[in-house]
């Protein structure tokens, strides 16, 4: 009696400990660890109820978490969360050294321009490159890692009256880009060319000759990434890793009347 008086005194003063911090990110590994502290389903419930959430739902996290122990309703309960979680603004987001998610600004294009050497040939068949510019040598997303990992949130089941809503703030952010995509194969990742005596970075956009003209980015400049869908809506995106410098992914697909993609979303590895 007196063993038992005592366990579930020891219950509960963990249990207290743990409602005692009301905004400690609950994420999968912390339902493990209360899992091997052999909480009671209805501790762990109560808590992911009462506290900020950030899981992974992805098939190979919830397939971790039945081989841990943890019961189907608990699972369950993690997946709602998580489709609650989808519903914060679309976008781009990193994972910051805080465990927090982070969004990726959009950077608007400083100025464009054309090869000037090419320009003055007279045959014309040498291709002009096309570039944009972005203001300043470095990103104001700062990332210090080489294997960074990204989330994609889409919402493509708003109406064409939301996809052409105007400018949300946050650097010329407007989120019609995952209004109208569906996917992260809709993005292409590339690495910006600094200048730093001219303090400014630049892309290639483009090229064209007397025969053609060809905008968007070449292939063979993009940097491949790993995609996982992580819920309908919702996708992890992993680059191959990545040397120090400038990046930024930038919609390739198809973009609506009205519109001009003008800006790309851009970081910086450290």
């Amino acid at each position: 009696m007196n063993l038992s008086k005592t366990i579930f005194g020891t219950l509960l003063l963990i249990l207290l400990c743990v409602n005692s911090r009301a905004q400690e990110l609950i994420t999968n590994e912390s339902v493990l660890q209360m899992k091997q502290l052999e909480f009671d389903d209805f501790m762990i419930a109560d808590k992911i109820n009462t506290s900020d959430v950030k899981f992974d739902a992805s098939i190979s996290a919830l397939s971790e978490l039945k081989k841990a122990g943890v019961s189907s309703d608990i699972i369950s309960l993690i997946m709602e969360k998580s489709k609650q979680n989808t519903k914060s603004r679309t976008g781009i987001y990193y994972m910051a050294d805080d465990g927090a998610l982070k969004m990726v600004h959009a950077t608007v294009f400083s100025g464009t321009s054309e090869d000037a050497v090419a320009n003055r040939l007279v045959s014309g068949f040498i291709p002009k490159m096309k570039k944009a510019r972005l203001s300043s040598s470095q990103s104001n997303n700062i990332i210090n890692a080489d294997s960074p990992e990204f989330t994609f949130i889409f919402d493509p089941s708003s109406s064409q009256a939301d996809n052409m809503q105007t400018d949300q703030g946050g650097g010329g952010y407007m989120d019609w880009w995952f209004r109208t995509a569906t996917s992260p194969n809709e993005f292409v990742l590339v690495k910006l060319d600094v200048n730093e005596k001219r303090n400014l970075r630049e892309l290639i956009t483009g090229k064209s000759n007397l025969v053609s003209n060809n905008d968007g980015i070449d292939p063979k400049y993009a940097i491949n990434f790993e995609i996982e869908e992580i819920e309908g809506n919702k996708f992890k995106v992993t680059p191959t890793d990545l040397e120090e410098g400038e990046y930024a992914f930038m919609y390739q697909g198809l973009v609506p009347n009205g519109r001009a993609n003008q800006s790309v979303f851009d970081f910086s590895i450290r």
